[in-house]
């Protein structure tokens, strides 16, 4: 009989009398809502707001500690007192070697040159309506036409390499001084071909006093002809003669300094 009774019962462990929902009901939310509550997940609880406020206090007393530190946090002087400095085992400071003329100088108006290679190319050939400068009379011939062109710049009719050009080529100058001009000058006469001269720190210094004597505005060919077809006054430097990398004067002028 009570094995039939057990069968038929599909809840054997419940009173008859308990209401399960009341009994739920009656411990405040449901237990579904109970789990949510309880359900965290590890390192995402919140953090409390005593404990942020701690935090910051820490972090402005230890702010002004450092910034009263004393002389340890002293970045005006290169050590402490009483501190012994390791002895320098680096050696004697590089010796940087006098080098023949044309090659430093060459050397120095190649990265002057860069901002001229758009229009007159990294060769010098020139290009839609831009003469070269590689073969050009107007590059290897006398100095002084050569530092106005450069400085001012070139308007109207020129003739270059037996081809007729009209055009406006802009001014160089500002920026130039004496030892950008002096190595510019030298590297486009003595690359792509080209051979001449060797343009000292004298002889651009005078052309920076012509240049700046004649004000602005671009030159033209009548008036290189007619002022400027001529070599710069200055002395003048063998493309062997050894020059300070520093100062691009020659080492016995220098030493008699």
């Amino acid at each position: 009989m009570s094995d039939q009774q057990s069968s038929a019962d599909p809840r054997p462990d419940l009173d008859d009398k308990i209401n399960v929902a009341d009994a739920h009901a009656s411990l405040g939310d449901t237990p579904a809502v109970n789990r949510e509550k309880r359900v965290t997940e590890n390192g995402m609880e919140p953090v409390s707001l005593g404990l942020i406020l701690l935090s910051g206090f820490v972090m402005l007393v230890g702010g002004a500690v450092l910034g009263k530190g004393g002389g340890f946090f002293d970045y005006d002087e290169l050590y402490l007192d009483g501190m012994v400095r390791a002895p320098d085992t680096g050696g004697p400071p590089p010796v940087i070697l006098p080098a023949p003329a044309l090659a430093l100088l060459s050397k120095e108006g190649a990265k002057v040159y860069s901002k001229c290679a758009g229009c007159h190319g990294a060769g010098g050939a020139g290009g839609s309506g831009i003469p070269p400068l590689a073969g050009s009379d107007w590059v290897t011939g006398p100095t002084e036409q050569l530092s106005q062109i450069i400085y001012h710049g070139v308007t109207g009719p020129i003739e270059v390499g037996g081809v007729a050009y009209n055009g406006v080529m802009p001014a160089q100058g500002l920026g130039l001084g004496k030892k950008e001009l002096a190595a510019v000058m030298t590297y486009i006469r003595n690359d792509w071909g080209n051979k001449a001269s060797v343009v000292s720190l004298e002889q651009a210094a005078k052309a920076l006093e012509i240049a700046n004597a004649r004000g602005d505005g671009a030159v033209t060919v009548e008036e290189l002809k007619k002022n400027h077809d001529k070599d710069l006054e200055g002395a003048e430097l063998l493309p062997e003669t050894l020059i300070d990398p520093i100062t691009f004067e020659p080492v016995e002028v220098q030493a008699a300094k």
